[in-house]
């Protein structure tokens, strides 16, 4: 659950997130409750669920505009490739491990 506020005056608008609920049932069914602030829960929810945040947004809750981002050009494509399989975090553990085995050798 996530609070927010909207409040309209004559020319502006501004949007506040206050805080959020996490709901979660352990083994034995018992409901935990715990408050958090929404950027908290935006780094709590892909944890609990183990899954990365680039998949949630790009292929779970992806919005139905988006849904065909498999057919964009190249460079998008492989920018969400990369996304999702967090291939940049891999090159830099080859790369580590290339320059430990030259240091070694």
């Amino acid at each position: 659950v996530r609070s927010m506020e909207l409040t309209q005056k004559k020319t502006t608008m501004s949007f506040k997130a206050l805080d959020g609920i996490l709901r979660t049932t352990d083994e034995r069914g018992g409901r935990q409750s715990l408050s958090h602030k929404c950027s908290e829960l935006d780094r709590q929810i892909p944890q609990l669920l183990g899954v990365s945040k680039s998949i949630l947004e790009h292929v779970v809750f992806c919005h139905q505009e988006d849904a065909s981002w498999p057919l964009m050009e190249g460079a998008v494509l492989k920018r969400r490739f990369d996304d999702i399989f967090d291939s940049t975090r891999y090159v830099k553990a080859l790369e580590a491990i290339k320059d430990t085995r030259k240091r070694y050798q």
